[in-house]
């Protein structure tokens, strides 16, 4: 099962699922065809605030949710019959949460207590942290309903795209790319060099708070690896291998991982991650949450790292 934001595609889909549910929503009429109703799909598709689930094999829509930034609530929520009873709703309210502001109360309308047919919703939102704050309301078409409530708010979050997705998709554009606009990096990266094909940064106090930790990065925009041209790959990677042999022989490192998160920046670029005996993820993927305590002795230390970084790239480019 993939779980991706809903397209103009799926529009059919969504309102055949509108159609089926309609009994369960209390909608008067069929919801799937209810002018009204597909306003709201059109609208949260081209917004990027509605999520379908997709079976791999048969390509079949098996739910949508959808949701709203500005208001940060739940908007709307169906799993089909065959996609009932698979975790499908599950999936969907975990991933529409993580695009929802968890600094502020989330909520939801739903169903009132006592009505049989929601039962199932209500203790999924009651799995994931809601409660029930508002209750005997009015909803639409005169309909009783409740609201719940849920507080995220201790809920660590880094910068990937799992939880601010229009800004990271609005800069996979070069023309919208922070990167290629030259907007200052973040506090602590270092410039180790530049040149005309690649950045070679290192950075302070360093991700998995491993002594060398670094990253390349191509001059030339590109959001997929495999937008890259062969010509333009074969460029960028030898500047990678460069920038690893001299990380090595600096650091005194046994081996090197190199890893293309590409989940926080849009720029596409390849982190280093020095590896040594005593570090802290034998037989384990690397933390890269982790940064303290700084894996440096003092800040100056770091730059020495920095310096020494230098002369060796300079060295290699021989």
């Amino acid at each position: 099962m993939l779980i991706r934001f809903a397209a103009e595609k799926d529009l059919p889909a969504w309102y055949a699922l509108a159609t089926e549910v309609s009994p369960i929503f209390r909608h008067p009429a069929d919801m799937g065809t209810d002018p009204e109703f597909i306003a709201y799909a059109k609208s949260k598709v081209s917004k990027y605030e509605a999520l379908t689930a997709v079976d791999y094999m048969s390509g079949d829509n098996l739910g949508f949710i959808g949701f709203s930034r500005t208001y940060n609530r739940i908007t709307w929520f169906g799993v089909s019959g065959k996609g009932r009873g698979k975790g499908v709703g599950s999936r969907l309210l975990k991933t529409a949460l993580r695009q929802l502001d968890h600094t502020k109360p989330i909520t939801v309308e739903t169903y009132p207590e006592g009505y049989e047919p929601g039962i199932p919703a209500k203790n999924l939102y009651r799995k994931y942290g809601f409660v029930e704050t508002e209750s005997n309301l009015i909803g639409p078409h005169d309909l009783p309903i409740c609201r719940m409530t849920v507080d995220l708010s201790s809920e660590k979050r880094g910068g990937s795209f799992h939880y601010r997705y229009p800004e990271f998709i609005n800069a996979s554009h070069k023309e919208k790319c922070p990167v290629c606009s030259g907007v200052p990096a973040p506090d602590g990266q270092s410039d180790i060099e530049i040149n005309d094909k690649v950045w070679i940064c290192g950075e302070y106090p360093g991700q998995a708070r491993l002594f060398g930790k670094m990253y390349v990065m191509p001059r030339k925009h590109c959001f997929h690896f495999e937008d890259m041209s062969p010509e333009d790959m074969v460029s960028f990677m030898s500047e990678v291998q460069r920038a690893g042999a001299a990380l090595r022989k600096v650091t005194g490192a046994q081996k090197i991982n190199y890893e293309m998160h590409s989940n926080s920046g849009a720029h596409l670029h390849i982190h280093l991650f020095p590896r040594y005996l005593d570090d802290d993820f034998p037989s384990a993927p690397i933390d890269y949450r982790a940064s303290e305590p700084a894996p440096y002795e003092s800040y100056d230390e770091y730059l020495w790292f920095i310096q020494q970084m230098r002369r060796e790239l300079v060295s290699l480019s021989k």
